[in-house]
């Protein structure tokens, strides 16, 4: 929480590095998570990336800081994958127990725990973009994750 996107290398290259990984530890977090074949999960992942990079480009703009926008988005590419790798194990081991209807006990706390971090890693990020108050940030990221599930969920509608 040191850090800031102004801390990050502005570089084209690095942005689509670290989308790609965003790209594939979100199939695998979302693939290996649920019950979905891994295209289905592909496509879910890469609709995420989209409205994340849409709702930051807009918010940036919003606010009058576009020049941002590749710092910003290679920060928040690179610690959704960073919380999507840490996840992937539990996530996989947590469907595993509640598809045999065990108790998940202290690691569904541990996946809630990852999920919260990841929260206040992206507002933070956004505070640092924005320079508005934290809990404006945490507002619209939670604006933003609401937003993504409800767009996913009609796109890819569960069954």
């Amino acid at each position: 929480m040191r850090k800031g996107p102004r801390d990050v290398v502005e570089s084209a290259y690095l942005q689509r590095m670290m989308l790609y990984c965003y790209l594939f530890s979100g199939s695998c977090s979302i693939y290996f998570g649920s019950q979905v074949s891994l295209w289905t999960a592909v496509g879910q992942a890469s609709l995420d990336a989209l409205i994340l990079t849409l709702f930051s480009y807009l918010l940036l703009a919003y606010f009058s800081f576009s020049s941002r926008f590749k710092q910003v988005m290679t920060a928040l590419y690179a610690s959704g994958a960073l919380m999507s790798m840490l996840s992937i194990p539990l996530v996989y081991r947590l469907e595993l127990l509640s598809s045999k209807q065990q108790d998940i006990g202290l690691l569904g706390w541990l996946v809630f725990i990852i999920m919260c971090w990841s929260f206040v890693v992206m507002a933070h990020i956004l505070r640092e973009a924005i320079q508005k108050h934290l809990t404006t940030c945490l507002l619209l990221t939670f604006c933003y994750i609401y937003l993504s599930y409800q767009l996913i969920n009609l796109v890819y509608p569960q069954m």
